[in-house]
């Protein structure tokens, strides 16, 4: 692949400027299901698209409904029926039981049960439609104006020669209510990811085997019956990979290991590793689940170590030193370290020059190639109440103006490393896709220092500043504000 520097007189893009062979993009399942309802060419491609989408085509009377339409109106109300499939993402877990029951045809719990011991006939159809069915939105699923604003990133779509697909995460492919051995995992969402980067012509960086949530996958189980679940799912899952890549030569670079090191420090004030922690496993036995991925390992793939945070000095000699481990004890098994870069735009510019020293040094000691692998920038929740709080002191567009100057000082910082990125992939893509957002809202809503999420319109962590044309309407409420502020004094100095 060639040098690939984001480019382009669209829309502006707050990008690295760096040159690395891979830029990428994250997608998540649901943005690719409704970027795929948009590249619809014809009502019969639409058709074909709900067909084969478990997210919708059991909706009733959705086929019905577009009939007559015009393909724009068809698409848009396709898109809509997607978004109804979903409850939003901070309501209870009943809602999103009752959504699914709903979708699933079923009106009780006891249905639900009699699905789950297989006494219904249809059961095995249901509890695959179950797996692949997705009750709670995520990454603002729901928002009113998100048909817009995939629309808007659909065009973008030229500037990633590489998308970051997550579907192949453990909890994504076990099924936990499956109990047929040659039906516990499932590829549905990873399969249609893939088929639409290969149809957009990307490359794609597989993301991730071993992560520390389980979504209740391991709830109750012994440490031996996880090693196994895990062991088969690797297994599995690199054979998916192989199998498809055949075909299609799709997948480049497969994220075995995702935050392998704790985020807090434990009572001694040390990081420390997840699973020895959690649920007693050594590095060494997690290891062993992985030597079918080094035995199966395929030419022309790389092996992703990958970690947030790691602009933490201390953090970040904890990372190295469990990459040191895994290089002693699995030789040639991780090809690249992946920083994830989740930063925000009070980031220290020297923590990052001094991390940017460790890479280069591991580089030049091990080989090993580095990249960026989920690149956003976005104000902080402290920051957020200076932008919208009562007592807002710092205007939009000074937040965009801040942003633009630390990015260009980060890039010379890279470039000024001596560093060789091997990729750099963006997370959040537009300003409305903002994964920060939703986690900002939330914590915010939990603090009851907001009242509901339409108060936080916008974290500005976009690659693509969708949000900007909330500055025109901010410098309006500030007018009005000071209009009212002055004519409030006016009326004072009369009553005196």
């Amino acid at each position: 692949m060639k040098n690939h520097v984001i480019a382009g007189d669209r829309m502006e893009k707050y990008n690295l400027n760096v040159k690395t062979p891979i830029c990428g993009g994250y997608l998540s399942s649901i943005q690719i299901d409704l970027l795929s309802i948009i590249q619809c060419d014809s009502i019969e491609d639409l058709i074909d698209f709900i067909k084969n989408c478990d997210q919708i085509n059991h909706v009733k009377g959705i086929l019905e409904s577009i009939n007559g339409l015009d393909l724009e109106s068809a698409k848009r109300s396709v898109f809509k029926s997607y978004q109804d499939t979903m409850v939003f993402h901070d309501k209870s877990k009943t809602e999103a039981r009752l959504k699914r029951l709903e979708y699933l045809g079923l009106s009780t719990e006891q249905e639900a049960l009699e699905v789950i011991e297989g006494i219904r006939l249809n059961s095995k159809e249901l509890l695959e439609l179950n797996h692949h069915f997705i009750a709670e939105e995520r990454d603002q699923a729901k928002s009113e104006d998100l048909y817009e604003e995939m629309t808007l990133l659909n065009k973008e779509l030229s500037i990633f020669n590489s998308f970051l697909i997550g579907s192949g995460k453990i909890y994504n492919v076990v099924n936990k209510l499956e109990f047929d051995k040659d039906r516990k995992f499932d590829f549905y969402h990873a399969k249609r990811d893939l088929d639409f980067a290969t149809k957009n012509g990307k490359k794609v960086r597989y993301h991730s085997l071993l992560v520390n949530e389980d979504y209740g996958l391991f709830t109750g189980k012994t440490k031996e019956a996880i090693l196994n679940i895990i062991k088969d799912y690797v297994k599995a899952s690199i054979d998916f990979i192989n199998n498809y890549n055949e075909e299609y030569h799709t997948i480049i670079d497969v994220d075995l290991f995702n935050e392998i090191v704790s985020f807090e420090k434990d009572a001694e004030g040390n990081y420390y590793n997840i699973w020895e922690q959690k649920y007693g496993i050594s590095l060494q036995e997690l290891l062993e689940c992985f030597d079918y991925a080094l035995q199966n390992k395929k030419e022309g793939i790389r092996y992703l170590y990958n970690e947030p945070f790691l602009e933490d000095e201390e953090r970040r000699k904890k990372v190295l030193e469990t990459l040191t481990i895994i290089d002693r004890l699995r030789p040639g098994l991780i090809d690249t370290l992946g920083s994830q870069m989740h930063i925000t735009i009070t980031q220290d510019l020297d923590s990052i020059k001094r991390c940017y020293k460790d890479f280069k040094d591991l580089q030049d000691k091990t080989g090993k190639e580095i990249q960026i692998t989920e690149f956003d920038m976005s104000l902080g929740k402290n920051d957020i109440p200076r932008v919208f709080g009562q007592h807002s002191d710092i205007t939009l567009e000074q937040v965009y103006e801040i942003k633009k100057k630390k990015i260009s000082e980060i890039s010379d910082i890279i470039n000024s490393s001596g560093i060789k990125l091997s990729g750099v992939s963006y997370w959040s893509l537009t300003d409305g896709t903002d994964c920060n957002l939703e986690r900002v809202r939330s914590h915010l809503l939990k603090e009851h220092k907001i009242n509901n999420i339409n108060q936080i319109p916008t974290a500005c962590g976009g690659l693509i500043p969708t949000h900007k044309r909330l500055m025109k309407s901010q410098q309006l409420d500030q007018m009005l504000s000071s209009s009212s502020t002055k004519d409030n004094q006016i009326q004072a100095s009369e009553v005196k």
